[in-house]
């Protein structure tokens, strides 16, 4: 799997987003029918293309990004992909005629038995900041129970970023303990999205999906890697956010220079919980509820970004 770098970029007044590497799995074939798994349905195992069958895997030959997937069984193993289904890159749209947002391809990931993992190439950050974004539709509204169990019936989807350097994961999308149908984003293309900025750090995106059922059909497209310019390794140590994780209702933003701060706190949703404007060091932040959330800080033009975790 190749590595993709995102090198410093000039400084800018503000923060903008630059596309560096995408994939709206345009340079795939489509090949129609269902995928089946040749491999052992009862044990973890990587997956491989099949011959005449839609692709699960690719390693790129231009510029768009690559992907590999794999299965983990149940904890009492069923049939996995053995018996066929449609997964991988299709020209299928959503129901409803939702047509991809970027092309006629995406990827499709349904009535797995199991848990389908697919895995994008990792990225690499040098002295910048990155955006991840990915657009994802969910059919139906017959999924069953709250993801928390690795069984049938406990249908669970999550989308996340990878720190492959310290080990931590930064969600987009996570439907643990919750019941698919309730998360309220359900026959509509979404987007989501996620701000990184640790320094010299590889990182990796990751889509998990466990469901029994071909209605219970989830849908990929338009996923970029984008570098945050202005946020060079200069701005991004302007400010310091402590403590964190921070668990007694409250955070110390600290600047290198003076002046008001402006600071948006965002879920792993993308809805903003925060915006306000400091003059003092402390941030109130007592209305949060336990999770991870992006803070952005702005101060005399300069902008950054911090991942904020409350416990």
């Amino acid at each position: 799997m190749k590595k993709i770098t995102f090198l410093a970029a000039m400084l800018i007044s503000a923060i903008s987003f630059t596309q560096v590497a995408t994939t709206s799995f345009e340079e795939p074939e489509a090949i129609g029918g269902d995928y089946t798994d040749t491999g052992d349905a009862t044990v973890t195992h990587d997956l491989i293309n099949n011959t005449d069958e839609p692709f699960v895997n690719y390693t790129s030959t231009a510029n768009e990004i690559g992907f590999t997937a794999s299965y983990v069984p149940y904890n009492t193993p069923g049939v996995g992909l053995t018996d066929g289904d449609s997964v991988g890159v299709t020209t299928s749209k959503p129901p409803g005629d939702n047509p991809y947002p970027d092309g006629d391809k995406g990827y499709e990931i349904s009535d797995v038995d199991g848990n389908f993992i697919l895995e994008f190439d990792e990225f690499e950050l040098t002295g910048i900041g990155a955006g991840v974004f990915i657009n994802y539709f969910i059919a139906d509204t017959g999924f069953e129970g709250d993801g928390t169990e690795n069984v049938s019936g406990s249908d669970r989807i999550r989308i996340y970023v990878k720190n492959l350097t310290d080990n931590t994961e930064q969600d987009i999308l996570n439907s643990t303990g919750t019941d698919i149908n309730d998360i309220g984003l359900l026959g509509a293309w979404q987007e989501g999205e996620v701000s990184i900025n640790d320094m010299d750090s590889t990182y990796q995106l990751v889509i998990e999906v466990r469901c029994n059922s071909a209605n219970e059909a989830f849908f990929f497209d338009n996923v970029r890697f984008a570098g945050i310019l202005g946020i060079e390794k200069n701005a991004y140590e302007t400010f310091s956010v402590y403590p964190n994780p921070s668990s007694n209702g409250f955070v110390n933003v600290t600047s290198t220079t003076s002046g008001v701060k402006y600071i948006s706190v965002f879920d792993v949703l993308g809805k903003q919980v925060i915006n306000t404007s400091i003059s003092s060091d402390r941030l109130n932040v007592s209305e949060l509820t336990v999770g991870v959330y992006i803070m952005k800080i702005t101060q005399n033009g300069i902008s950054s970004t911090k991942k904020l975790v409350i416990k």
